[in-house]
């Protein structure tokens, strides 16, 4: 919940008080033209919106018998939920930005995101959010950059949210963010929407602050794989493929030349996971034994069977020290979930399957299920 403190309040004519920020009116506006405008547009709902005008910049809406001031140089304007109902975004003024709370009262202004609408226009409209953290203040259970840093993440992995600034003096911290509507709904839910879309990204950055990596391979652990494939399907932007990879023989690698040499491949092995997810948007993990994953994101199926290739033939040249007949090679399955597909199980059984196809075709290669 945020709290600002108002400033005081202006009364009008009809004894109405106004319920936004400090507010510049009659006696400046002597000698001045003042202009009302209505910017409804027919059928879509009653006029009941207007815009007031000094010299042709906003200083006001009146809305539903209420007057709510518009900040001078941005012409944003903070309005209390219960006035927005039914109007709808593209009944928004082109040069001025809602800024819904939850109430004004005695001057105390409180509202659960900093958010600021805009006109629905060529098919879309903007919510745009700020998020500010001072250091002294934070406690939460991990430190404030690494949560910061996690949220920017979940920001960039949203398929309807876009990071616009960010900015860190060492006492505060300063997020901006973009989030898309694409319809032209009415503004309550629209502000339903945005703020579904925050705390489902709020969720995904302690998802993520909470990871761990496994501490023999410096990857991600099981527990990671699982919460992060299920965030992946439930919003994949373009698709998400699943590398299911076992190295073969590791049985006979322990066997022949000890645990020691076998953690060092397995190790080796998560590291050629590792360079190769460089570029990518993906997240190497191991998911129980010598057997890892990728969660690779916003890849075709070509794509993905082109990551799984390279990595394949990374690992068949690994060289190991004062181990030259040491040879190792892995199968690798690859399935792949777009659009409605978010089962999490079937997308595993899917690249399990493919996987045990690559070892039954001889190992050391490359096999793909839809």
């Amino acid at each position: 919940m945020l709290c600002g403190v108002y400033p005081e309040p202006v009364r009008f004519a009809q004894g109405k008080l106004c319920e936004g920020a400090q507010h510049k009116r009659p006696q400046s506006s002597i000698g001045r033209e003042v202009k009302t405008e209505n910017p409804g547009q027919e059928g879509v709902s009653d006029l009941r919106v207007e815009v007031v005008r000094i010299e042709g910049e906003p200083v006001s809406i009146r809305l539903n018998g209420q007057e709510f001031p518009c900040e001078e140089e941005t012409g944003q304007t903070i309005i209390p939920k219960k006035f927005l109902t039914g109007l709808r975004l593209s009944e928004i003024p082109d040069d001025i930005t809602i800024k819904p709370v939850e109430s004004i009262d005695d001057h105390v202004i409180e509202a659960q995101n900093d958010i600021a609408l805009s006109l629905f226009s060529d098919g879309s409209a903007s919510a745009l959010v700020e998020e500010m953290y001072r250091r002294k203040f934070w406690d939460g259970e991990v430190g404030l950059s690494p949560y910061v840093a996690a949220l920017r993440q979940a920001i960039s992995e949203h398929e309807e949210a876009a990071e616009l600034d960010f900015q860190d003096d060492g006492d505060y911290i300063f997020l901006h963010y973009e989030i898309t509507i694409a319809e032209d709904v009415e503004i309550q839910e629209a502000i339903l929407r945005v703020e579904a879309v925050i705390g489902d990204m709020g969720k995904r950055a302690n998802q993520l602050v909470g990871r761990h990596r496994d501490g023999l391979l410096g990857i991600f652990d099981r527990g990671s794989f699982d919460a992060d494939l299920a965030y992946a399907l439930r919003s994949p932007k373009h698709g998400v493929a699943l590398l299911m990879a076992d190295i073969d023989h590791f049985k006979q690698i322990n066997d022949s030349h000890g645990h020691q040499v076998g953690d060092s491949v397995l190790r080796a092995v998560a590291n050629v996971l590792a360079s190769r997810c460089g570029p990518y948007d993906c997240v190497p993990c191991r998911y129980g034994g010598e057997e890892l994953a990728v969660i690779l994101k916003g890849n075709t199926a070509q794509s993905a069977t082109e990551f799984a290739e390279s990595v394949r033939a990374d690992v068949e040249k690994l060289a190991f020290e004062n181990r030259p007949e040491l040879k190792v090679t892995i199968s690798i399955g690859v399935s792949r979930a777009s659009g409605e597909d978010h089962n999490v199980d079937e997308l595993v059984k899917r690249a399990d399957a493919a996987l045990y196809k690559a070892k039954s075709a001889g190992r050391n290669r490359v096999r793909t299920l839809e």
